[in-house]
């Protein structure tokens, strides 16, 4: 029988990869008749929970500051109210410290538990690794996104049978490319919008979307636009680069196109709520990341049928298969003549767009990924109800 009412545990529901994959699954449970719920333990408001209040979901906030509080009485009460307020048919547990706070709340009820893993060697180290291991008993199964996040869990003791690698996946009808006039039209009142003037000529738009922060290496590619500058002579409709996101590299990021001389050319429009629209409007994507377990906005950007550039991290090279170029996080050569190599290419953009758009359209597609997480809260509650077969 599948559970009528799911509970997920989250340290963060701000924009990121991790939190729209919450708000996918949420919204998926929710279209199977299925209620959910989140507890969200950041002490803040964070960007993504009025989408989540609209997609149905009852949420709850049980602030903390350190992982210490958990001996608490006052949190321990809070984390009792919220499991048998809700009192759900399974827990569900994402990021570091939403496992160990979710694994702390179980006690509370009879629901098995779970924890869905979104990277690889970018949470789990350190003296992390121990409070796994001490916890890694109350948890029924680990969902990970790729199969390095599956290994770094088998490696911190978790059986074999108890992780389960299931990709991340996307609604390829919300995202998916535009009508060819009306993405012109668009594109041209867009880049006019985010650069504060009328755009000349067609330019193509180099773009990445995601948090301005180390981890997502921007720097690297601002120096490799500036190099796609520096190829030729200046002209009216020269390539622009739009970096779609917020964070605390905004001033470094851009101090750093001033050094370049790339300033006129960059834009940095922010935090969109809705990347559908936005997406579909670049010519080339391009994920530089030093780290990523399957990046939900790759999986956007290839089923918005773009080119796509992405570094060879995590599970990025089993997602882009064939339909994009891949490069070291450290090879700015390589993003700069893969970078060209789509600018000067007007075919091979489209083709290697129209494969990335088939490809997700095949292999990582919402419906196929929801029944696929359904059957493990299926096969886990079945488990608990009936522990000896």
């Amino acid at each position: 029988m599948v559970p009528e009412k799911i509970l997920i545990f989250t340290s963060s529901l701000s924009a990121g990869g991790a939190e729209n994959h919450i708000l996918n699954l949420c919204r998926y449970l929710r279209g199977d008749s299925l209620r959910t719920a989140v507890c969200n333990i950041s002490g803040r408001k964070n960007e993504l929970e009025d989408e989540f209040v609209k997609a149905g979901v009852h949420l709850y906030r049980v602030p903390l500051s350190s992982l210490r509080e958990l001996i608490s009485p006052r949190v321990r009460r809070e984390l009792r109210r919220v499991v048998r307020d809700f009192a759900p048919d399974l827990i569900h547990a994402h990021l570091y410290h939403g496992e160990v706070v979710a694994a702390a709340a179980s006690r509370f009820s009879p629901a098995p538990l779970i924890a869905t893993r979104h990277s690889a060697g970018l949470e789990f180290g350190g003296s992390r690794k121990v409070i796994v291991r001490l916890i890694r008993s109350r948890y029924r199964r680990i969902i990970a996104v790729s199969r390095e996040a599956a290994e770094e869990a088998r490696a911190q003791g978790f059986p074999l049978h108890r992780v389960v690698t299931i990709p991340s996946a996307i609604d390829t009808k919300r995202f998916r490319p535009l009508d060819p006039a009306r993405r012109k039209e668009r594109k041209k009142e867009w880049l006019a919008e985010i650069f504060g003037g009328e755009i000349t000529g067609s330019p193509l738009v180099v773009g990445s979307l995601g948090g301005l922060k180390p981890v997502k290496n921007f720097s690297l590619l601002l120096r490799v636009f500036a190099r796609v500058l520096a190829r030729g002579p200046e002209r009216a409709d020269e390539p622009k680069l739009v970096l779609i996101g917020e964070g605390g590299l905004r001033g470094e990021l851009t101090a750093l196109s001033r050094e370049l001389e790339i300033r006129s050319h960059l834009a940095l429009p922010g935090f969109t709520f809705r990347p559908e629209e936005i997406l579909p409007l670049l010519d080339i994507f391009v994920l530089p990341s030093l780290t990523e377990g399957v990046p939900l906005v790759l999986l956007e950007a290839m089923s918005c049928g773009l080119a796509c550039v992405a570094s060879d991290v995590g599970g990025v090279a089993d997602t882009l298969g064939d339909s994009g170029i891949l490069a070291l996080p450290t090879d700015e050569d390589r993003f700069y003549r893969a970078i060209t190599s789509y600018l000067d290419n007007e075919e091979m953009r489209n083709t290697q767009g129209r494969r990335a758009r088939q490809r997700i359209r095949e292999n990582f597609d919402l419906a196929s990924w929801g029944n696929k997480m359904i059957a493990v809260y299926r096969e886990v509650i079945r488990e608990n109800n009936y522990p000896n077969k």
